[in-house]
């Protein structure tokens, strides 16, 4: 059993973070510290070095996880920026978590497709062709040199798009699967038309809402994070889901007064994983049967810099889904994401549109983790009571200048990308990489299951408890979700 981490003082301080007033923005939430008790890891600037050094080291491949698609890593970022966004901050200077805004609510509402709604953001909603007016989400049509034309995000004249969040056009794979949630948005709402119950725009609209909120945290919790921490700790930390169980709080470590706040160890080390499941390249489309081998290369783009974003959609880029979710009735199977490890993709050290010295993305995570004074791996692993990792683990025969200062103290983040080789199926067999370990498992699962518990909105505090009522036998997946958004309408 591991030791008690380093804490700052005695006694039990309340959680920080965890401000009433912030919470009184209902477009606004607030950081705070998951674990407030722990010494900060003030990791060397050598330290990083040889950490960036190692995770970019030439020697290096990637390997495939073969239980997560490569869409999971794209629905990762977008439910990152639907609950967290902090324009301001710098990486390279000391940051208070409870003074930094969250300019994301802290709850899985889907505010970056919707904004504020129609009458604060009427540029993101159609006004002309549909009915009622302003009930659907405005999609954008390109024209091609054929007189034909694609869907696309809707954009101003320099190609910027019209959405919620920039953020969510930032390469063009995170742009398509916005304009999925658009379209998916959209089937809905043609559904509730066509059954005439509601006619009025305002109540269409917030039926509409609820039904794509519903199934979106439905595929979070049922799909996402059993692919990302695995199926058991995903349902160590949910409530009971019977109609007839008693209410409990199941989360350990993620605890709040009133309303619930991003952890700091969440967004700046737990859900940075993400990172480390990019890959070099992408198929965007479907390959034929009859394709020769040689030719799949033809329908392979490099994630930069093919992939760029903040522009109109080029039909070349536009994506057969096949290719990033399994689909129901759908044989072929999609191409995978890489695994959770240390390893990260080149293209993250080459970043475009970057200052100097900032292209390279591991490097900007560890110094962001040590400017919010993040606790180390170890002090987090020892809460936990979790035995920490070792020094093979910690893999620092590759940091031999840094190896006794790692040894006792590791970025939060490095440390979980590590911990990964922890990973057990069922059977408590090794599963190296294919998902989250023990200590970040944990801040991830609790963190997302916590903002959904601490919202009277969600799915999960309807009554009786709430199944899907699209997709099949009361299961909802992202391959459901493509079959109904792609669904062709009297109106799309």
């Amino acid at each position: 059993m591991a030791a008690a981490g380093r804490v700052a003082g005695h006694g039990g301080a309340a959680p920080r973070g965890q401000d009433v007033e912030a919470a009184r923005d209902p477009f606004k939430g607030r950081f705070g510290r998951m674990f407030p008790g722990l010494l900060a890891c003030d990791v060397s600037d050598g330290a990083i070095d040889e950490l960036v050094t190692w995770m970019g080291h030439p020697s290096r491949s990637q390997a495939g996880n073969p239980l997560v698609p490569a869409g999971f890593t794209y629905l990762g970022q977008f439910v990152d920026h639907d609950i967290t966004y902090d324009p301001t901050s710098k990486r390279d200077q000391d940051v208070d978590p409870e003074a930094v805004v969250n300019f994301r609510t802290p709850r899985l509402d889907l505010d970056s497709l919707y904004g504020s709604g129609p009458v604060v953001h009427p540029f993101m909603y159609d006004w002309k062709d549909s009915e009622p007016a302003g009930a659907r989400l405005l999609v954008g049509h390109n024209k091609l040199d054929d007189g034909g034309e694609i869907d696309d995000l809707p954009r101003n004249d320099q190609g910027r798009a019209l959405i919620g969040d920039a953020r969510n056009d930032e390469n063009t794979i995170i742009s398509q699967l916005h304009l999925l949630f658009i379209r998916f948005h959209n089937a809905v709402v043609d559904r509730l038309v066509g059954e005439g119950k509601l006619r009025k725009r305002d109540e269409l609209l917030e039926r509409a809402q609820q039904i794509v909120r519903w199934h979106y945290q439905w595929i979070v919790v049922h799909e996402f994070l059993p692919l990302m921490v695995g199926r058991q700790l995903t349902e160590d930390v949910l409530p009971p889901a019977a109609k007839d169980a008693k209410p409990e709080v199941r989360r350990k470590f993620f605890r709040w007064r009133d309303e619930p706040f991003i952890p700091v160890e969440f967004s700046g080390a737990a859900y940075r994983f993400g990172h480390s499941m990019v890959r070099a390249d992408y198929g965007l489309k479907r390959i034929p049967a009859s394709f020769a081998f040689t030719k799949v290369a033809e329908h392979t783009l490099r994630l930069s810099p093919d992939l760029g974003g903040f522009d109109r959609l080029r039909e070349s880029l536009v994506i057969d889904w096949e290719r990033f979710f399994e689909l129901p009735g759908v044989q072929a199977s999609p191409q995978v994401s890489q695994k959770i490890d240390t390893a990260i993709v080149r293209a993250l050290f080459e970043l475009q549109d970057q200052e100097p010295g900032e292209q390279e993305l591991p490097r900007r995570n560890l110094q962001r983790g040590r400017a919010l004074g993040l606790p180390s791996g170890q002090d987090v692993a020892g809460v936990m009571h979790e035995t920490p990792l070792t020094e093979d683990e910690l893999e620092l025969d590759n940091m031999p200048q840094s190896r006794k200062e790692l040894k006792c103290s590791a970025p939060l983040w490095y440390y979980i990308l590590c911990e990964t080789a922890r990973a057990a199926d069922s059977r408590d067999q090794p599963r190296p990489g294919r998902h989250l370990g023990p200590v970040g498992g944990r801040i991830v699962a609790e963190v997302l299951a916590g903002l959904l518990e601490g919202d009277r909105s969600s799915y999960l505090h309807s009554d009786p408890p709430w199944e899907p009522e699209l997709g099949t036998d009361g299961k909802f997946t992202m391959g459901d979700l493509v079959k109904t958004a792609q669904v062709k309408t009297a109106q799309g």
